[in-house]
């Protein structure tokens, strides 16, 4: 694995050379590789294509990534995002479109069932298509209102005797689903901080709304929080990151849409889909140290959730057995690909307390 790493980081090193430096407010484009390594999806590499640019000259800088990995468990994802910031910042428009294939393996442990416990390897698969579209507008300074579209798809197919047991157990089933939000934002990044803020808030507050009218089998709703501080830290140049997050799911949520830990972002390290529930509340930090005269960066990081509500699952088990308190923590190393944006590549290794352990490699921070 350290190999891997190495030749991640040397390549990257040379394309972000390679591929033009400037630093002007024209259209600039990057291409590097990408990592994860967890339990749930396997060791898997790719590679990720960034373009920043403006769209007006009065406007932060905006970014559009197309990302595409594969794993050694055949699992594969190709995803496009553009998170584009025009009219002079008075709107914010996020897209992403995407396909994901995940091939799940983990232990599982059901200590009550009408034949006694269960113990064993679960193994399935799942698919998930989504589009989504979010628009805001910035009403008065510094405060965004707007609204987002999107549709979800999803199919899940057990792979072994444990996986069905799994599936059935917590209630997770096939859903294809379109639904409508709001939401509430206070951004405080400046234009030249919108990919590192070094000394800013953002909170952001959205209401989603599944209605049996567009293909939902159950309607449902979801509430979310998600805020975010960043300040200087004993360095100038160092920054402490902030992230207090927040879910709300209504009773008849489907298993996809649950709260759940892992990914890149909230509780780095622990395995995607493994851990979910109705409500969660979350909070990490990261501290950012800068090294003096060079375009690295190391940082540390740290956080905590507690997931509640279980699931909807109606067979023994749903996902009650997921409710209860997480951690996890970790390092990683940045490097700079574009100063004047702040913008970086990071490699992370995560560890949780459930013995879980993951390591990426991707562009951007975790939040």
């Amino acid at each position: 694995m350290n190999k891997i790493l190495v030749a991640l980081l040397a390549s990257t090193l040379l394309t972000a050379s390679d591929t033009g430096n400037s630093e002007s407010d024209g259209v600039s484009f990057r291409g590097m590789p990408t990592l994860s390594s967890n339990p749930t999806s396997g060791t898997g590499v790719g590679l990720m294509g960034m373009m920043v640019y403006k769209a007006d000259q009065d406007s932060s800088p905006s970014q559009t990534i197309l990302t595409g990995q594969y794993t050694n468990t055949k699992s594969y994802n190709i995803f496009a995002i553009n998170k584009m910031f025009f009219g002079g910042d008075d709107f914010q428009s996020n897209t992403v479109v995407g396909t994901l294939f995940n091939n799940s393996e983990f232990d599982i442990s059901i200590p009550i069932t009408p034949i006694g416990p269960i113990e064993g390897n679960a193994q399935f698969d799942v698919r998930i298509n989504i589009v989504a579209q979010q628009l805001l507008y910035q009403v008065v300074e510094n405060f965004y209102v707007g609204g987002q579209l999107f549709y979800i798809n999803q199919t899940f197919h057990a792979l072994n005797d444990l996986g069905k047991v799994f599936l059935v157990t917590k209630g997770v089933e096939d859903s294809s689903r379109a639904g409508f939000g709001a939401t509430i934002s206070y951004d405080t990044r400046s234009k030249q901080e919108i990919f590192y803020p070094r000394d800013a808030e953002w909170v952001n507050f959205v209401a989603n709304d599944f209605p049996e009218s567009l293909g939902t089998e159950d309607h449902y709703y979801n509430l979310v929080l998600n805020a975010r501080k960043y300040m200087h830290g004993f360095k100038d140049d160092d920054v402490l990151a902030l992230q207090a997050f927040g879910q709300y799911s209504s009773s008849d949520t489907p298993d996809g849409a649950l709260a759940a830990l892992g990914s890149r972002s909230i509780l780095r390290g622990f395995s995607i889909g493994q851990y979910k529930a109705r409500n969660m509340v979350a909070a990490q930090g990261e501290y950012r140290y800068q090294i003096t005269n060079t375009d690295f960066r190391l940082a540390a990081f740290g956080g905590y959730a507690n997931l509640s509500g279980g699931s909807k699952g109606t067979q023994i088990g749903d996902r009650e057995a997921d409710n209860g308190n997480y951690y996890s923590g970790g390092v990683g190393v940045r490097y700079t690909i574009q100063e004047k944006q702040g913008i970086d590549y990071r490699v992370d290794f995560a560890a949780t307390n459930t013995d879980d352990y993951a390591i990426y490699a991707n562009i951007n921070q975790a939040f």
